[in-house]
């Protein structure tokens, strides 16, 4: 009986470490890289020992070690192996842009995101080959760049309500300041999922943030994120300022706007471990 009570359900895994039941399942079924055990019904059930070596598994895939590649190397030192810059995809999606194999480049992207989870996609694939295209100054260059951002844009909004099936325990808002939303945008929505959220998008919140967020408290909604790759004007800021003193309710901002108004993020991060009164 205690064995069992140890057990977890896909679920809490998923929240405990951050990749998706999804990308659970892939490294179970394409590369067997985690056995779980099984109830009666068919449902996995992982141990503690499931949780470390899927910490294990995340450590790899930091350093930049391909997916395919880690089942070999679990176990050895990590210190015995360097650290890579960016994912061998990297090559392949480059060359997929710049040939404008658009469809190709969707079809690689969606699979991507169901082998890796969403951080480690941010870091080592999609932030830098944002900043290898931007770099570009060639008008096919700026194309290209153009072709990148919509089609990971796309594939990112298909991920984010495809996982809206699984429902969180705790609701988070997210907002852009902005009609048009970043890829940034979007992957923090599905960095929030990973963390076991319900979470709410919505674009264009231009003005009426401390209305919206002070109405939270009343729909049960315990996390506000307010993303923004522009500096904020001096009200929003006096507006989030005000709602950072909130105890109900935790506030965030996220996006380039961290790099501009850098005590508001300081903000963020101490707000993060400050309890909240439950809902």
């Amino acid at each position: 009986m205690d064995s069992k009570k140890k057990l977890l359900s896909i679920g809490e895994v998923s929240e405990r470490t951050g990749v998706n039941s999804v990308t659970l399942r892939a490294w179970q079924r394409r590369y067997g890289l985690v056995t779980p055990q099984r109830t009666p019904k068919g449902h996995r059930l992982y141990s503690e020992q499931d949780v470390q070596h899927i910490q294990e598994i995340l450590s790899w895939l930091d350093k930049g070690v391909p997916v395919s590649q880690v089942k070999e190397l679990l176990g050895v030192n990590e210190n015995h192996v360097e650290n890579v810059q960016n994912l061998p995809e990297w090559d392949t999606l480059k060359n997929l842009v710049t040939n404008f194999e658009v469809k190709a480049l969707e079809a690689r992207l969606y699979e991507l995101t169901k082998n890796y989870p969403i951080q480690v996609l941010e870091s080592k694939l999609f932030e830098p080959l944002t900043d290898w295209f931007d770099k570009q100054t060639s008008e096919a260059g700026a194309l290209c760049a153009q072709i990148w951002r919509a089609q990971l844009n796309n594939v990112l909004v298909h991920c984010l309500h495809m996982n809206k099936k699984v429902k969180g325990k705790q609701k988070c808002w997210i907002v852009s300041v902005t009609r048009d939303q970043s890829f940034r945008f979007y992957l923090k929505a599905l960095a929030l999922q990973s963390e076991g959220y319900t979470v709410t998008t919505l674009g264009g919140v231009g003005a009426g943030l401390s209305i919206l967020g002070k109405s939270m408290v009343d729909k049960g909604v315990s996390r506000f994120v307010i993303h923004s790759d522009q500096a904020f004007t001096p009200a929003m800021k006096r507006e989030i300022a005000e709602l950072m003193m909130s105890a109900d309710l935790q506030v965030e901002v996220s996006g380039e706007c961290t790099k501009i108004h850098p005590e508001l993020a300081m903000a963020s991060m101490g707000l993060a471990n400050r309890p909240h009164n439950s809902m």
